[in-house]
């Protein structure tokens, strides 16, 4: 009996212990299993579960973890490696980082890229996009969605749209931007209509920088996002058919930016001058930059005088306005130009006969900043500390009396160093002047109503000067101004 016992136990000891082998062959263990085993964790009970920290569950990793600002805010910004292609949308100062989204339509958008910058101009759309023709059709992987700020879609296959707040429709996803949250989407977007630059390029290539002169264009890039001619015509002392035929000549021989102000009582002549090209040549609009001004009579009033240089331009919109001289108002009569670029009436705001002293004082009273900044230079009168202080700030310097002004012209044309530099490279004495200040990064207006000095004045890209001729004429500069703002 004590033997069939002993037999019992033996056999149920047996037992227990190839149940416990098939238990640890089927669930090694963490430290039991071999190395070339997956190694599984046990699931945790709900009690284990409930144990831990809110932080705990929602803690991701520090790669894809949302981001946060400098505030605690959340933004759209996703951790970017260095094997990436972004996508960069260059407006005014600011760039936006767009990553591709994977479908076949953002890779048919990167493909033109490759091929060249593409530039866009773009307008607002209901108060939450802006949205421009792309100029070609792409692919289209569309999908009812709802956007979030900076999603970047294709909208029909042919125009892109940047968001800064929610939309739901069928769109196809062509990126994201990166970094930015939806306030400085919105900021870096602006009111008016941008124009943007996409490019696979962050800072170099064909994109050019603000401020920095496009010579194979003609153009300089404003911090609006506008581009505008870097040579024009200035009206001051046009009237009547002679301002009207003069911007004919210049828009006809490829000149495309024109000066004038409400104190040059000319604005009438030249929107008509604009008027009678577009229809006689097939100018289209968008391609003439018209600059005018207000007067610090006008600043009391400055909505009303607004209205006024748009009735009599009669151009559709006014591509820069500027304060022509500061004076009593003169931020508020800016803050009003600023409520009519949220309207798309003007496009760019800027100033005249502004110095160190002025916009130091000014420039932190104002919303946007001015595109440009229009004073009396020449080589008697350079402005050698004004001029980069005005650049370094991102705007673009255009000079007024470019040859001197009124009974000063013929002193500076017959300047014995001018005129050795004009003969060596076989142009004129105008010419060298305004060249000169090209290779400034300075904008050039110079006055005329004689045709062949109009087209004249337009044909500066045959000769470059020199380090040495820049020199030379650096040092002509007298600090002798010719007028007295």
């Amino acid at each position: 009996m004590n033997r069939k016992k002993i037999i019992s136990v033996i056999l149920t000891l047996i037992l227990l212990l190839v149940c416990v082998s098939a238990c640890q062959a089927a669930n090694p263990s963490r430290t039991g299993g071999k190395e070339s085993d997956i190694e599984q964790d046990v699931p945790e009970t709900r009690e284990e579960e409930n144990s831990k920290s809110s932080a705990e569950i929602h803690q991701s990793d520090p790669e894809t973890a949302p981001a946060k600002d400098s505030s605690g805010q959340m933004t759209n910004s996703e951790h970017i490696t260095d094997e990436e292609t972004m996508i960069y949308a260059h407006i005014g100062n600011s760039i936006l980082t767009i990553r591709p989204e994977s479908n076949s339509s953002a890779e048919a958008f990167m493909e033109l890229l490759q091929d060249g910058d593409i530039t866009i101009d773009m307008h607002d759309y209901g108060g939450f996009e802006k949205v421009g023709p792309l100029g070609t059709e792409l692919p289209t992987n569309d999908e009812r969605i709802t956007t979030e700020p900076g999603d970047v879609i294709l909208y029909q296959g042919n125009q892109i749209t940047i968001y800064y707040d929610k939309n739901t429709w069928s769109f196809t996803r062509l990126g994201k931007v990166q970094g930015m949250s939806p306030e400085e989407i919105r900021a870096t977007m602006g009111n008016g209509d941008p124009t943007v630059i996409f490019s696979l390029k962050e800072g170099t290539g064909s994109v050019k920088p603000v401020g920095g002169f496009d010579f194979e264009n003609h153009t300089v890039l404003l911090n609006s996002g506008y581009a505008m001619p870097i040579m024009g015509l200035g009206t001051y002392a046009l009237h009547h058919d002679t301002c009207v035929n003069s911007v004919k000549t210049l828009l006809k021989n490829g000149g495309r930016l024109i000066d004038t102000a409400y104190m040059y009582h000319n604005e009438e002549a030249v929107g008509e001058g604009v008027r009678q090209a577009m229809e006689e040549y097939g100018i289209p609009r968008e391609e003439i930059f018209v600059i005018t001004k207000i007067y610090p009579s006008q600043f009391i009033d400055p909505e009303a005088a607004i209205d006024t240089a748009l009735e009599k331009l009669d151009i559709g919109y006014i591509d820069m306005m500027l304060l022509h001289h500061p004076g009593t108002d003169d931020v508020k009569a800016y803050k009003a130009m600023e409520t009519y670029v949220e309207q798309g009436k003007i496009r760019s705001l800027g100033l005249s006969n502004w110095y160190v002293d002025e916009l130091t004082e000014f420039l932190p009273q104002v919303t946007i900043m001015p595109a440009l900044v229009q004073n009396e230079i020449h080589p008697y009168y350079q402005e050698q500390d004004v001029v980069p202080f005005i650049q370094e700030k991102g705007i673009v310097v255009q000079c007024w009396y470019p040859l001197g002004g009124r009974g000063h012209t013929a002193e500076l044309l017959g300047d014995e160093t001018i005129r050795s530099i004009a003969e060596a490279h076989g142009v004129s004495s105008a010419q060298v002047i305004l060249r000169w200040d090209l290779q400034r990064g300075i904008v050039v207006i110079p006055g005329s109503s004689d045709p062949e000095h109009i087209k004249e004045n337009l044909d500066l890209f045959g000769f470059e000067l020199t380090d040495e001729e820049m020199a030379a004429i650096s040092f002509l500069d007298r600090g002798e101004k010719h007028d007295w703002y």
